[in-house]
């Protein structure tokens, strides 16, 4: 290391020399560059010669010329030579300024360096600094090589040779070396018995560690093999490595087939599988989505939660539970939240919801949504009459009937009080929308029980309105649809009324 060391210092050495002559070459132009401005200044030839046979005196200068504009007023030196193939010359041009106007040149003075006398005096200076490193570097080596044998090859070899003859269970331990007993090796030795303490104690706790280990192990695969939710754990592909029983029975038989996959198990999710796979293994964190699951006729659709998390760099562990019976009540509570408790309709709620849902839809052939409002005629007389357990049969027998004249993709609801709606997904004419009108107005019209073997009549008056075609905002839908409703009560009651007749078809306007 010291030899390459100094080879490679001798090389900078070199280079900071070559540099150094270099900036001599500048140091000597700047020395005379103000004799050389008085000299262009007065076109003094033999002044120039002086000065050029100066700087000549150094070995490196090879030659120099100086001109004044136009005139050489010297030059000489190495230039003949090197024009006629001589050694290879470096040339050092500078400009001359008038001494008495910084600003104002006058003429250049150029000096021929000789790069063969440079690289010569720097590799000279270069071998004399290797030749004192390399000697240097020789004792140096030799001291230390002798010291490193004396205070630590030999005690070190020796503690090597008690090692090897060390029994740990019998309790031996190191003796120090002589003379060693207070530096780094005496607190090697030290080390080392420590070491082989703790290394015994070590080796007695490890006894205690596999025997609570396998306790443990058995305590889990119990746990694994009983827990109700399904544990398994994959490759980075989402292949199943291994599984519990609950994972079977979640998924079925074929959950357990070599080769199974988890995003072919949970079809027809595999894109949210694999993107689940693929985010837990670059986050390292957990990821878990829930998702409907087909299994086959005999058990029909079940909704499972999969939560994914990577435990080693080509392991996952993945977890499956059953939520069926959670999703079900999360969607009867919806249900329940969006219905009207008397006649089981959509509520004030669900008929917005409903609404907006139409209105957003993408506009299909000629077909229109339309927004039927009814409010039944005399009902209040029937609740002051026969009590509000015969007018909640109304309510009930009025819903049947709407239920009944309209489709399954129309919606129907009770926003409250006598007051209804029903949303027609579309229909290609308003002519249509006033056809199930009248006919929902014949079928209120009819006769009803009220529970108590009484029968009552109820009539309807019924506003429509009718999409544009464009998205319209659902209170602008409803306020024409219940403009409608109030010129049907005026007209007399038990009819129809078409509202903004303008978004209609020609001839619908009469109709209405």
């Amino acid at each position: 290391m010291g030899l390459t060391f100094s080879v490679m210092a001798s090389w900078r050495v070199r280079a900071a020399e070559h540099a150094r002559l270099i900036a001599r070459v500048h140091e000597l132009t700047s020395t005379v560059q103000s004799t050389i401005s008085i000299a262009c200044f007065l076109n003094d030839a033999t002044l120039a010669r002086e000065i050029a046979a100066g700087l000549m005196k150094n070995r490196i200068v090879a030659g120099v010329r100086i001109t004044s504009g136009a005139q050489v007023l010297y030059t000489g030196g190495v230039i003949e030579v090197a024009a006629g193939g001589g050694a290879r010359i470096d040339a050092f041009p500078r400009t001359i300024y008038s001494p008495f106007d910084q600003r104002h040149p006058l003429g250049l003075v150029t000096l021929y360096v000789s790069s063969a006398e440079i690289d010569a005096q720097a590799a000279a200076y270069s071998r004399y600094t290797i030749w004192i490193l390399s000697l240097q570097v020789s004792i140096v080596a030799a001291a230390v090589a002798f010291l490193v044998y004396l205070l630590v090859t030999r005690p070190i070899k020796g503690i090597s040779d008690e090692l090897h003859r060390l029994e740990i269970r019998s309790g031996m331990r190191l003796t120090w070396p002589s003379g060693n007993r207070k530096d780094e090796i005496g607190q090697l030795v030290l080390d080392v018995n420590g070491l082989i303490a703790r290394l015994t104690a070590a080796l007695a706790n490890e006894r205690d560690l596999r025997v609570a280990q396998e306790i443990s192990e058995r305590r889990m695969r119990l746990v694994f093999e009983k827990a109700d939710t399904g544990i398994l754990v994959l490759d980075e592909c989402g292949a199943v490595q291994s599984c519990n029983p609950s994972f079977v029975r979640i998924l079925g038989p074929g959950a357990a087939l070599p080769g199974a996959t988890l995003d072919e198990l949970l079809r027809p999710h595999g894109a949210l599988v694999a993107a689940l796979i693929e985010s837990a293994n670059t986050a390292g964190e957990p990821r878990e989505a829930d998702m409907e699951v087909d299994l086959g006729p005999v058990r029909g659709t079940v909704w499972v939660e999969l939560s994914v998390n990577r435990l080693a760099p080509n392991l996952l562990q993945g977890l499956v539970s059953d939520i069926t019976e959670r999703k079900r009540a999360e969607v009867a509570a919806r249900e329940l939240a969006a219905r009207d408790p008397v006649t089981g309709l959509l509520n004030r709620r669900g008929i917005d919801a409903a609404l907006v849902q139409v209105l957003e839809r993408p506009i299909e052939s000629r077909a229109r949504p339309a927004l039927l409002q009814i409010d039944l005629d005399h009902f209040k007389a029937v609740n002051d009459t026969h009590g509000h357990d015969a007018g909640d049969h109304v309510l009930r027998a009025v819903a049947r009937v709407l239920e009944r004249s309209v489709r399954r993709s129309d919606f129907v609801g009770r926003s409250g009080g006598d007051e209804f709606q029903v949303i027609l997904a579309g229909v290609e004419k308003a002519a249509i929308a006033l056809e199930i009108a009248d006919k929902i107005v014949a079928g209120i019209a009819q006769p009803i029980d009220t529970g108590g073997g009484d029968l009552v009549r109820v009539g309807a008056s019924i506003g429509i309105a009718m999409g544009s075609g464009e998205y319209e905002q659902p209170a602008s839908f409803l306020r024409r649809a219940d403009e409608a409703m109030y010129e049907a009560k005026q007209a007399g009651r038990g009819c129809a009324r078409l509202a903004n007749a303008a978004h209609d078809e020609p001839g619908d306007s009469a109709a209405a």
